[in-house]
């Protein structure tokens, strides 16, 4: 199949998920909105389950790579962890995030590889990429963190704590981004703060 193609079957499907829910989205609606024969979306993928599973990697893989664009501070670990909570906060503003969110929870009792598929590619990815930041900073003895998987996992949940469960109940609050991160950040500093910053 040709990768223009491709992109439209995956861009077709992400909309009509998006706008139903797993449960709601049809096969020949995903093939109307792709402006594909059904034939072709077959081709790409043999099933509705198939195609979700890739319309979640393919979100996945877009809202990761925010948090990987290089940072502005290397070793000052306030200014690197502030970033990257401002990060994470802006990911959970994402609408089509939340709304993606909200259709794995649902698909997760029908298709629980939707649930793998979503942690692999989006939580358990975040939590390394972040791992990797701590260790430099670690490295630069701008914080002391030993078991930097677990460091990050609490990172990240101080950065999104009291925004994602608002945002996945539609319940609207106000959210200052770079307040929170100061707070979290502040919070992660008590427990793992380097050398530098005593």
């Amino acid at each position: 199949m040709r990768e223009n193609k491709a992109v439209d079957v995956l861009r077709g499907a992400k909309d009509v998920f998006l706008k139903f829910g797993y449960d709601g989205a049809s096969v020949d609606a995903i093939a109307e909105e792709a402006r594909v024969s059904k034939a072709t979306l077959y081709v790409h993928s043999p099933s509705k389950a198939k195609l979700f599973l890739s319309v979640i990697e393919a979100e996945c893989d877009r809202l990761s790579e925010e948090i990987c664009q290089p940072l502005s501070s290397r070793d000052d670990a306030r200014a690197v962890l502030e970033e990257l909570s401002r990060r994470m906060i802006g990911l959970v503003m994402d609408d089509d995030y939340i709304r993606l969110l909200r259709i794995c929870l649902g698909a997760a009792s029908v298709l629980p590889e939707a649930g793998e598929i979503y942690m692999d590619a989006g939580p358990r990815r975040a939590t390394r990429i972040v791992a990797q930041i701590l260790e430099r900073l670690h490295k630069a003895k701008s914080l002391n963190v030993q078991d930097v998987q677990s460091a990050a996992s609490q990172f990240i949940h101080l950065a999104i704590s009291g925004v994602v469960i608002p945002r996945l109940l539609a319940v609207d609050e106000p959210v200052d981004a770079s307040e929170h991160s100061k707070r979290a950040v502040d919070a992660f500093l008590r427990v793992y703060a380097g050398r530098n910053d005593l």
